[in-house]
């Protein structure tokens, strides 16, 4: 079994929580295969947009990520068989008196293809992007942009055209998601040593192997091996998946924005931070938010700060009801981690706040792997744990250890011991 503990600064005398919170994040994001293949398919499309019979050859300006995959973000799907996505802008050299209708139309018809073509069949038109769904679950959204400015790169209009509305409410909107991912990216850089101690251990987890299409070629490295992330991003995807797990059963509600999310995050992030301070910040952050437009008697309001006409927030909150609910959610997790963070509660106590703040699949699978990792070094007599289930290097623990007889653990269930200082 890969040891994913054995160095600072997440390694065995870390805060147990800061180690469960690490090995929780890396079993929710993109492992490098994963990420291989969602950049394979990227370039696939691509290729497939441009090609010489379909109605945008030589129509595509630039082919960019924004979302999740542009910040290193992006993170599993809790049911297998919803996959993951993967968000792209194909910036399109169109006449801007083309309707949103048309622009859409004509993306869904060069993505879609003739019958017989690579991804005919499997294309659908949605309100502001088109939609390609793969048999493995992953979906892929393509939104299609026209440049509103020559000397504004990247300053776009998108187009928003429900299929069941009629023509006189559709419009186009403001957009520039690629300064915002820039900006985003420059406000939470890597830390290079909880970088590379992040990296290790998402590798070291990396256990799958898939077979790239044909037609793709090489890519960048995942960005836990070229770049690193920070506490923040990391602290992010956590953020995320705790959203999705909380929403699951509320069918039929829109989720809050991930790039409203990501805007406050990248406000808070300060160098050097542990993940549970980042998600702390992140989660208190988004709270007062929320908190002050209640208290103002109107919705939240969060603008793209690299282009002010874009708001994240213009499809949620739906109403005060909505922003409510997520503000409980956001006190709730902040309970929790709290909670996860002190040292009154024992490793199996902690399994049981982590199970109910990111799902019990990556949550078991971390307990078990820190435990697994406890009992071993336990059983080689140079390591020892605490009451709070921290090991400890034998100097360190001494304080723990009975004085009279020879040094030993006492016996315990590798979910925590139950002894104390002596």
């Amino acid at each position: 079994m890969n040891d994913l503990w054995s160095n600072p600064p997440l390694g065995p005398t870390a805060p147990v929580g800061e180690i469960l919170l690490a090995g929780t994040a890396i079993r929710i994001e993109l492992p490098p295969s994963l990420h291989q293949l969602a950049v394979d398919r990227y370039e696939a499309m691509r290729k497939h947009i441009e090609r010489p019979d379909s109605p945008l050859h030589d129509r595509v300006r630039i082919f960019y990520p924004q979302g999740s995959m542009a910040i290193r973000a992006t993170i599993k799907s809790r049911r297998r068989v919803d996959g993951f996505d993967i968000d792209i802008v194909a910036e399109l050299i169109l006449p801007l008196s083309l309707t949103p209708a048309q622009v859409l139309d004509l993306l869904f018809e060069a993505i879609n293809g003739p019958p017989g073509s690579k991804y005919h069949g499997m294309v659908e038109r949605q309100t502001r992007c088109v939609t390609v769904y793969y048999a493995d679950g992953m979906h892929l959204d393509v939104t299609p942009t026209i440049i509103i400015n020559e000397h504004d790169p990247r300053l776009s209009c998108l187009h928003h055209a429900k299929p069941e509305e009629p023509p006189s409410k559709h419009e186009r909107r403001l957009m520039n998601s690629y300064a915002f991912c820039e900006w985003f990216n420059v406000l939470t850089p890597a830390d290079i040593r909880f970088a590379q101690a992040y990296a290790k251990r998402a590798a070291a987890f990396d256990q799958l192997v898939i077979r790239a299409d044909a037609d793709v070629k090489p890519v960048p490295t995942h960005s836990t091996i070229e770049g690193g992330k920070s506490a923040t991003v990391v602290a992010l995807q956590l953020l995320k998946r705790n959203r999705n797990l909380r929403y699951e059963k509320r069918k039929g509600m829109r989720l809050p924005p991930s790039v409203m999310m990501a805007k406050i995050a990248a406000e808070t992030s300060a160098p050097g931070a542990s993940i549970a301070g980042a998600l702390e910040a992140i989660a208190s952050a988004i709270q007062m938010t929320l908190e002050t437009a209640e208290r103002e008697v109107r919705l939240v309001e969060v603008k793209n700060p690299k282009c002010a006409d874009e708001h994240f927030t213009d499809r949620w909150p739906e109403n005060r009801d909505a922003q409510r609910l997520y503000i409980e959610d956001l006190k709730l997790l902040r309970k929790q981690l709290a909670a996860l963070m002190s040292d009154r509660l024992m490793l199996d106590e902690k399994r049981d706040l982590l199970v109910e703040m990111f799902g019990e699949g990556p949550a078991q699978s971390t307990v078990d792997e820190y435990a697994a990792s406890i009992g071993k070094a336990v059983r080689t007599g140079d390591r020892f744990v605490s009451p709070i289930g921290r090991v400890l290097p034998a100097a360190a623990a001494a304080p723990f250890i009975l004085k009279s007889g020879p040094a030993q653990p006492r016996p315990h269930t590798f979910y925590g011991t139950r002894w104390s200082k002596e």
